[in-house]
């Protein structure tokens, strides 16, 4: 448990953000099955949700050498080898699934399992569909084991919770043996991920894109770039700008840097006055900031965000409580929340409960920078921003 001070902080503070963990997990993935080796270029600390990846491809024989702003990946010739212990994901479910779609090629069983908050998760429509497609998998959700090989056909799948299962799918088609057709049903949520991914994959030979809502998936030879630059995580900019409005002596400065044109839209908003209601159907991440943002400025209205029930926690609902325990008043909605304006956050009068959600964490340490708070597992941040405490603790040196 973390007590985090009020501090009254005056003059610029350089907010500094870790290396884009949607980039750096997607080309991990694609390096270590490319024909060749392939250095990855990034600023900042790798969080640990990127460490998690590297650790699962390490145990299907990858090499990977690390060093403080790039890391070398050395693909086995022979491709990926089914690992003969448990692929652990730790917190993240874009690793997670990933690997799932990756075990799926194998014709031995392969485990793929987590931490206490991956657990929680459901995996069910990537399950549902490796189904469909001939694999033995045993469970909904983690841990489970999956066996295949994945015999391809054409299906559908629904997209309305989350993109990574079709992104997993895309990433693990290079050992297709024929060809399949990918047709998504229900509303897409999260379109920049699944364009990321995409993008990075025809950057590394892929040559099928999304036509009407289809996408064909075939063997394909991955040969990536010989060097690859990770940007910055941009779906933390909404904490740097929650920082910045918290406290009116701190100006907060932070490089704006982004591949994902529907985030950076979504971004775009937040900067735009008179904006009360912004719909998050392609950056859920963002909704515990935002809603922050939206208390202690104008208030507003978040739509969109019905997916964001199935991330590291029910973000909705528990960022309402966040924002009930700091005295600000939010009411949760089937997909967002309703968030009053023109609020001061109080010293709560228990310890924050960070449901091992990393931006839940994030968001309530911003604002405890304020009025002060204790925060439980604050640990968890370290899965996304591995500098980030000690970045909000130099906030000290700021004050007068």
């Amino acid at each position: 448990m973390d007590w985090i001070e009020p501090v009254t902080p005056i003059g610029v503070f350089e907010y500094k953000l870790p290396p884009s963990k949607s980039h750096m997990i997607r080309q991990l993935l694609l390096a270590s099955k490319s024909t060749k080796s392939t250095e990855i270029r990034f600023n900042g600390t790798p969080g640990e949700d990127i460490v998690s990846m590297s650790n699962c491809l390490e145990k299907m024989a990858v090499d990977i050498q690390k060093f403080p702003k790039k890391w070398i990946i050395n693909p086995h010739k022979n491709g990926l080898i089914a690992p003969k212990s448990t692929l652990f994901c730790g917190n993240s479910g874009t690793v997670a699934r990933i690997m799932t779609a990756i075990a799926a090629n194998f014709d031995v069983k392969v485990t793929i399992d987590g931490d206490e908050s991956l657990r929680k998760r459901s995996n069910l429509t990537l399950a549902a569909c490796l189904r469909e497609l001939g694999c033995q998998v045993s469970s909904d959700g983690f841990p489970c084991t999956v066996k295949g090989p994945l015999k391809p056909k054409d299906i559908q799948i629904d997209a309305s919770k989350s993109s990574q299962p079709i992104s997993a799918l895309i990433l693990s088609s290079s050992d297709f043996k024929n060809d399949m057709k990918l047709t998504i049903k229900g509303k897409n949520v999260s379109r920049g991920y699944l364009r990321l991914t995409i993008k990075l994959a025809n950057e590394s030979g892929f040559e099928n894109d999304l036509i009407h809502d289809s996408i064909k998936l075939s063997n394909w030879e991955i040969v990536t770039p010989e060097v690859v630059k990770i940007p910055s995580e941009m779906s933390l900019y909404p904490m740097a700008t929650l920082l910045d409005n918290l406290h009116d002596g701190l100006q907060v400065e932070i490089e704006a840097q982004d591949n994902d044109e529907l985030l950076f839209r979504t971004l775009e908003e937040l900067e735009k006055p008179g904006v009360n209601k912004i719909n998050l159907r392609d950056a859920s991440d963002i909704i515990s900031p935002l809603a922050a943002l939206m208390a202690i400025s104008d208030g507003g209205e978040i739509t969109g965000a019905s997916h964001a029930k199935g991330k590291e926690s029910n973000r909705i609902i528990r960022t309402k409580e966040l924002l009930n325990i700091f005295s600000l008043n939010c009411d949760s909605k089937d997909d967002g929340l309703s968030v009053s304006g023109g609020q001061i956050p109080k010293d709560p009068e228990t310890p924050i409960d960070t449901h091992m959600d990393h931006r839940l964490a994030m968001t309530a340490v911003i604002l405890a920078t304020y009025c002060g708070a204790e925060i439980v597992n604050s640990d968890i941040i370290k899965v996304t921003h591995p500098d980030f405490m000690d970045m909000i603790k130099s906030l000290k040196l700021l004050q007068p």
